[in-house]
């Protein structure tokens, strides 16, 4: 399902964009005089297109202002203007970093950069010439001055000077790849190999041996280039580009097992490529190693790098397929089992919120009581108790009950709960079908807390699913009727939303609009997906309370993000804000490893639900109180006058 959801959800345009992240462009108009876009990504990840003179406009002229005076962010923002054809929109920024970078030899070539992608090679030697005058010559500075001699037509001096540049540094990626691709052009393959051959054998030399490596492995010489990117990496092995070149070449050729041992000891996801990262993910999970795959997913995840995000969701899809492939189920010994009974009174996303009675306004404790228990299993003969874990029927087990039971509380004026039977310290119970002799023996022993009951069963034979309910009267122990449903995979969520008409209708007293103003029904297209975040929203309540650990939670990640998917594909859709608000303040409460992942996404979610509804906006204090900003909480608190939003507060801060 997961896989499915992730093909389907790939996010609206409706958030702005992260500024520092454009990812590529080429100068001009596009077709047909149309303006040409910009790839840019916004913090949930979603590609979003703006033009090059919003651009410009809006994000890269006062990112240039508001960086004037960081050499280091002002470089970047220099470098990647240029790349994607802004060159004269750069000009006095590069002035400027001339004059204040630490770092002469920096902020003089990128001057001179510019000025050569304008043709002005002489004004571009003087501020080299000046560079060499402060710091001496550089690999960097006399590979540039080769570039401005070759742009005025004198080849034979720029061959001399940048060779000279190679001998001082050898390893300068941009001066020896040039130098290299000009020897191929006149020496053809064996120039080439000379020149690789003459550059490996300067001092301190490891870049050559990159490139010989390379070189090898597309000759198809594995040995040979295994042992040429083992030397570079003995050198060069915290160089993040070296890395992910070697990373990516090893991969390509299939030494999986090779790309694991070479780049694995020196790779810092924190301080190098996220290509490198990736790279290794993919590797582990070819190789089984889900222990390692999921640790270095979790820490690639935490780099908060939005363009990345989709191809992690893949990798997180493809490892908890596998973890589930590996997992077998285990016999268990039932007697030592604490089972309990867990109730909730209102919709499973609305625990966590602690009960913000001036947005949802509680039910009647006068009205009748309607209470769904979860679905039991139809099982076979030979069947016995296993811990195991969690497949389609036991989601679903539990997602329909939840849904049915959020239904009547939405659209009944019944008091609407569900029960649920928990193994405390384990997870969530899944009965055998005891059929109606069972429904029965239920409705008996609930008859003193409850006066109708809604339990039933669930059953799978190949692809037919079937659901079969039983409506009680409790007080006289009396079936008032019977709802089932039988449907294939794609016609079963579609199926779920007919079997709700149908117990509401038994339930009787339905009204017109929901009792929580922010509640729609799912659509068919949202059932499948609503469903599990149902069910997500159990686990992460169980675990927030106590009542399961979370290092017995399974596919976390997934389970906190998955409404903030639903979102990004249905954005109108407020419960879904609501469900991924929750299960944040569940995994504070539970205090989640993976909290500082969602930090970003969370809060820019924030800024867009208080631009669309500023009293959901009102929920803001509980992801405060999840990420420990408990300053500004208790500032917030301070500037609120409303009473019954004062006592919410302080429950949130308890």
């Amino acid at each position: 399902m997961f896989k499915r959801l992730m093909q389907a959800l790939g996010g609206k345009p409706d958030s702005s964009p992260r500024l520092s992240d454009p990812a590529h462009d080429a100068p001009g108009e596009g077709e047909e005089g149309h303006p040409q876009l910009i790839t840019v990504y916004d913090a949930h990840g979603r590609e979003l297109q703006v033009t090059r003179a919003d651009w410009r406009d809006r994000m890269l002229l006062p990112q240039l202002q508001a960086k004037r005076d960081q050499p280091d962010a002002l470089y970047q923002l220099i470098l990647q203007a240029i790349s994607d054809g802004f060159l004269a929109d750069v000009e006095s920024a590069s002035i400027h970093l001339m004059d204040i970078d630490p770092n002469v030899e920096r902020g003089h070539v990128l001057r001179a950069i510019v000025l050569m992608g304008k043709e002005r090679w002489d004004e571009a030697e003087r501020v080299l010439r000046n560079a060499i005058a402060k710091v001496g010559e550089t690999g960097t500075v006399l590979t540039n001055l080769a570039k401005i001699q070759v742009g005025r037509g004198d080849s034979p001096q720029a061959d001399a000077t940048l060779w000279r540049a190679i001998t001082l540094d050898p390893n300068q990626d941009n001066g020896l790849g040039w130098w290299l691709a000009r020897e191929r052009e006149r020496g053809g393959d064996a120039g080439y190999e000379a020149a690789l051959q003459k550059a490996m054998a300067l001092p301190g030399s490891w870049r050559a041996w990159l490139h010989l490596g390379r070189q090898r492995f597309a000759d198809g010489d594995i040995p040979a280039g295994l042992v040429a990117f083992r030397a570079v990496l003995e050198s060069a092995g915290d160089d993040s580009e070296v890395l992910a070149t070697i990373s990516g070449d090893l991969g390509n050729a299939g030494q999986i097992a090779e790309l694991v041992s070479c780049t694995e000891p020196y790779y810092v996801p924190e301080r190098h490529d996220p290509k490198v990262g990736m790279n290794l993910v993919q590797a582990y999970l070819h190789l089984d190693r889900l222990k390692q795959a999921e640790a270095l997913l979790n820490r690639l995840y935490a780099l908060d790098v939005p363009p990345i995000r989709q191809h992690l969701d893949m990798f997180q899809t493809r490892l908890q397929e596998s973890l589930l492939a590996a997992e077998s189920a285990q016999p268990i010994d039932t007697e030592g089992l604490e089972i309990i009974h867990m109730p909730f009174d209102r919709p499973i996303w609305q625990y966590g919120l602690r009960d913000p009675q001036w947005l949802f306004a509680p039910k009647s404790v006068a009205a009748r009581k309607v209470t769904f228990l979860m679905l039991s299993k139809v099982v076979s003969g030979d069947e016995q108790a296993e811990r195991q874990r969690e497949d389609d029927v036991g989601r679903l087990s539990r997602a329909i009950p939840l849904y049915l039971a959020e239904s009547a509380y939405q659209w009944t004026d019944l008091q609407a709960h569900s029960l649920a039977a928990v193994v405390k310290g384990g997870g969530p119970v899944l009965f055998g079908a005891q059929g109606e002799a069972g429904e029965r023996s239920a409705a008996e022993q609930l008859a003193s807390s409850t006066d109708l009951l809604v339990v039933g069963s669930i059953g799978q034979v190949g692809d037919i699913w079937t659901i079969d309910l039983g409506i009680w009267d409790s007080a006289r122990t009396e079936l008032v009727g019977r709802e089932s449903i039988s449907a294939g995979p794609a016609a079963l969520h579609a199926a779920v939303l007919d079997l709700e008409s149908k117990v509401l209708a038994r339930l009787g007293g339905l009204r017109s609009a929901p009792h929580d103003a922010i509640y729609a029904r799912p659509t068919p297209e949202q059932m499948s997906p609503y469903l599990d975040a149902l069910a997500q929203s159990f686990s992460l309540c169980l675990a927030a309370n106590g009542v399961t650990s979370k290092e017995s939670m399974w596919g976390e990640r997934n389970m906190i993000e998955w409404p903030l998917r639903m979102l990004l594909q249905w954005p109108e859709r407020e419960v879904f804000q609501v469900m991924y608000i929750s299960g944040i303040s569940h995994a504070g409460r539970y205090r989640s490893t993976l909290l500082d992942a969602f930090d970003t996404r969370s809060f820019a979610l924030l800024d867009e639900i208080r631009q669309r509804d500023p009293v959901l906006a009102g929920l803001g204090p509980l992801l405060l109180k999840a990420y420990g900003w408990n300053d500004e909480l208790k500032a917030q608190q301070l500037q609120t006058t409303d009473v019954q939003r004062l006592e919410w507060m302080q429950r949130v801060m308890e």
